[in-house]
């Protein structure tokens, strides 16, 4: 993760979101195959997902393990 120092604190910067994509909020039963989301201060891709139960959805990407979305967050969307 990126951290920019200021006033003697490092808070965490977002790196650039993807290129083609847009920002927006969305809950676990918006995101879409295709979408980014920011986890480990990298940009990862959403390959799959199933449902949770309820409102949570379990993502999949390549490379990394399965996360569990259980709440609205922000989401990178191809335009």
């Amino acid at each position: 993760m990126h951290y920019v120092r200021r006033d003697a604190k490092a808070t965490p910067v977002e790196p650039p979101a993807p290129t083609g994509t847009m920002k927006t909020h969305s809950t676990p039963n918006e995101v879409r195959v295709g979408d980014f989301i920011l986890l480990g201060g990298r940009y990862q891709r959403i390959r799959d997902m199933r449902s949770a139960g309820g409102s949570s959805r379990v993502l999949h990407f390549i490379g990394r393990p399965p996360w569990i979305m259980r709440a609205p967050g922000t989401v990178y969307r191809p335009i």
